[in-house]
């Protein structure tokens, strides 16, 4: 399997990704080739039986990850880069300092995918997609994207040589040595595991003189899985019973050029559930992402 992704200059021009420029570096690449209804026919006849159905707004689906790492070099944006800005992201590079990635409301641009899978190409053409974040210690960060374009029929070709990996940078495992902050509402608790989903709504919409992939809104959230503190430390019963919000962060990486943070400045926790870990009494706690001023419940920095 072979995946790329480029940037389209505008909705409804497909561009021409390259091995050489646009591979993406994937794991558990899973491709829809054809997502549609299919419309039952209903014909009435003197006999029993199936009648047929048609097929009504075909488009293509495909989900994979990327492992959350840096680019290597200060102020230089990572390979996932144009991926994350299909999700909903604006991308701000301040050269030899650091890339910054904000929420938008409109304006993402969209994704021309080529997909190969065993000689055959899936396209995907003016995709948008959704992403979500896991760093579970003792595992490799990653990105979950999912993407949903318009449909091009499948072709067999060859395929590609020269592919060039060489943006991608190895990750580091989640734990306490490479992931030296996690504070929520302040508070720093041993953690053993947490995500965040940027939960765009994607759909297809099939018209007259209108098809496409649609993003309307996105609901943000979170999951956290935490050592359940005395509450003279942090009583988040309270907090979640009064509606308190407050902000999370994680940094994940120790050298320059290799660090990913995650700010959210305004969580709001929701009730947690009560397990054992070892006899370790361990919370796991949802929580809601939520603007403060619009377009800000999130901030992605790699430096």
């Amino acid at each position: 399997m072979l995946l790329l992704a480029v940037v389209q200059t505008s909705v409804g021009t497909a561009a021409v990704p390259t091995p050489e420029d646009n591979a993406l570096m994937v794991r558990g690449f899973t491709p829809e080739p054809l997502v549609a209804d299919q419309v039952e026919r209903n014909l009435i006849r003197p006999f029993k039986g199936n009648s047929g159905k048609l097929v009504a707004g075909e488009h293509r689906k495909f989900g994979f990850e990327i492992e959350l790492a840096g680019s290597g070099a200060l102020g230089v944006a990572p390979a996932w880069g144009p991926a994350l800005r299909a999700c909903g992201f604006a991308e701000t590079v301040t050269v030899g300092e650091k890339v910054e990635y904000m929420p938008v409301s409109e304006g993402e641009p969209v994704l021309t995918l080529y997909g190969y899978v065993d000689g055959t190409l899936f396209q995907m053409v003016d995709a948008k997609g959704t992403v979500s974040f896991d760093l579970t210690p003792k595992g490799i960060p990653v990105l979950k994207f999912e993407f949903l374009g318009a449909y091009v029929p499948p072709s067999e070709v060859a395929m590609p040589g020269n592919v060039d990996y060489s943006k991608f940078v190895q990750p580091l495992v989640v734990g306490k040595r490479n992931t030296p902050t996690l504070e929520i509402f302040g508070h720093a608790g041993c953690t053993s595991a947490f995500t965040v989903d940027w939960a765009n709504e994607l759909n297809w919409r099939e018209m007259i003189n209108c098809a496409g992939a649609r993003s309307p809104d996105r609901k943000p959230s979170g999951s956290i899985t935490m050592e359940f503190p005395k509450v003279t430390d942090k009583d988040w019963t309270e907090i979640i019973r009064k509606g308190e919000t407050g902000p999370l962060s994680i940094v994940h990486g120790v050298n320059p050029g290799n660090i990913v943070e995650l700010q959210m400045p305004n969580i709001q926790p929701a009730p947690y559930t009560l397990t054992d870990d070892s006899g370790v009494a361990m919370m796991q706690m949802p929580f809601s992402i939520n603007p403060a001023l619009g377009d800000d419940e999130l901030t992605i920095i790699v430096r």
